[in-house]
């Protein structure tokens, strides 16, 4: 399978009210990212319930009660989002996802509404392995 260039997605370790998780989901998909892979760090069955009714999104709970494979929950935040990461490249390979950006629930992404970011991403040269926004 080779690689589109201008498919993207988006990969986040979330704990954040109901209403903060959606409107980072609507802020990704109104830039038009192909996927978003989101790990919720609490649980949010609210939240959980709306984004896994998108057909783009990809939610997995890691709350402190859920267990993984017999892999024990890292104890830092930075360390889950390193094992989250991890797990998002393996779910972007199998989605054809050229791109894969990580930001914290409340950061995001500006783009000036006529831009296209996955066109953007594809316009760079090959052998670029890592793209940040400039001013």
């Amino acid at each position: 399978m080779s690689l589109e260039p201008h498919r993207w997605a988006v990969v986040s370790t979330i704990k954040a009210p109901t209403k903060d998780i959606l409107s980072f989901a609507a802020h990704y998909l109104s830039l038009r990212a192909t996927h978003l892979y989101l790990f919720l760090d609490f649980p949010d069955p609210e939240a959980q319930g709306h984004l896994e009714n998108h057909p783009n999104i990809h939610v997995t709970n890691t709350a402190p009660n859920y267990k993984q494979a017999s892999v024990r929950r890292p104890q830092t935040v930075e360390r889950r989002q390193i094992e989250n990461i991890k797990t998002a490249i393996e779910f972007a390979r199998r989605d054809d996802i050229a791109w894969l950006g990580h930001f914290d629930n409340d950061e995001f992404l500006h783009a000036p509404s006529h831009a296209n970011v996955g066109m953007r991403l594809a316009r760079l040269d090959d052998d670029v392995m890592c793209a940040r926004p400039t001013r």
